[in-house]
């Protein structure tokens, strides 16, 4: 027989109704006792009806998340760029939200809000947003909790919580690889810079640049990148008068792009041309040679930003920071080692 609500009570040596507001987010209860209860909860394996938190805190327990960044609208089944960052970031979300009991609830860039609205939501998280989305354009973002991966640079209204790697830092981190490495013209290839994202790591590159006293080089191409797009960009690059020597990408599938066209060229990589991405996944180690990336725990970003919506929806958010930062990691692969 599954426990109840009463053996929680008698285990933790405290009141039914202390219990109650403990599971609910209710009333002021020390924090001994939310952990005695949490305990006890925990030891029994009790586990509290979804529908009656929902009853008593009149909340859904469902969140909202959308994938701003690389999608193209006019699809309707494009709901999921074709990153693993975008995926980790989903999985990292939806466990964290699952261990919570609540729900995560994927809509698309056009999302009408008024249909979104009849599911309650009780908040929302946005990947990679500029700021002139549906969320932000309709005054939303001013009436519920919101949390941004990315900041919004043109959101019209604050958004509580950010969450974020320092892409400037990791920028320079990549750079000073490639120089480490006898890389001495590296150059920028970039999706929309109005995310920032791409406006951090087209800041750091650019920074580097000018602190050695070298021209920054940076080709930006539309959203979402294709091949013939990126093929392009790369052209451009190797039609400078002094050529780049290596190519930073804002992102794995422009990186796959400029060594697809690296080859068509028949270029040395990493001879020739050095090719790194600022963000890695799998796909970078499907390749020859591999391709040297940034790893930016995209779960973990993911993971945090749906618990910093659930504390603030459950108005436990406390002294939580307006941004939180996630750290990152280079990978150094073959690409990039001469």
């Amino acid at each position: 027989m599954s426990p109840t609500i009463r053996d929680v009570a008698a285990a933790a040596g405290v009141s039914i109704t202390t219990v109650s507001h403990v599971l609910s987010g209710q009333g002021r209860i020390s924090e001994e006792t939310r952990q005695r209860v949490a305990r006890a909860a925990a030891e029994l394996g009790y586990q509290a009806s979804v529908h009656a938190q929902q009853l008593v805190t009149r909340r859904s327990r469902t969140l909202a998340i959308q994938l701003a960044n690389s999608v193209d609208a006019s699809s309707a089944c494009a709901l999921v760029p074709n990153s693993d960052y975008f995926l980790e970031v989903l999985n990292g979300a939806a466990e964290a939200a699952s261990k919570r009991s609540y729900a995560l609830l994927l809509t698309p860039m056009d999302a009408d809000l008024d249909r979104l609205n009849a599911f309650a939501v009780d908040g929302a998280i946005l990947v990679d947003p500029r700021g002139d989305e549906p969320f932000f354009a309709s005054g939303w973002c001013q009436d519920w909790p919101l949390v941004t991966v990315g900041r919004p640079m043109a959101a019209p209204c604050p958004v509580p919580v950010v969450v974020d790697n320092d892409l400037v830092a990791a920028a320079r981190l990549m750079l000073d690889h490639l120089s480490d490495n006898g890389y001495e013209r590296p150059s920028m290839i970039t999706t929309d810079t109005a995310r920032s994202y791409a406006a951090d790591l087209v800041a750091g590159y650019s920074d580097w640049m000018e602190d050695r006293g070298l021209e920054p080089v940076v080709v930006e191409i539309d959203e979402p990148p294709t091949t013939e797009g990126t093929a392009a960009a790369l052209g451009r690059l190797l039609d400078r008068r002094a050529c780049p020597d290596a190519v930073f990408t804002t992102s794995e599938n422009l990186a796959l792009g400029v060594l697809h066209e690296a080859r068509r060229r028949r270029l040395e990589v990493p001879g020739v041309l050095g090719i790194c991405s600022a963000v890695d996944s799998g796909s970078l180690r499907l390749v020859s040679p591999q391709v040297t990336g940034m790893f930016v725990h995209p779960r973990d970003v993911g993971g945090r930003a749906a618990t910093a919506l659930m504390d603030l929806v459950e108005g436990v958010a406390g002294d939580q920071p307006h941004r939180i930062e996630v750290p990152v990691r280079l990978n150094a692969r073959e690409s990039t080692s001469r």
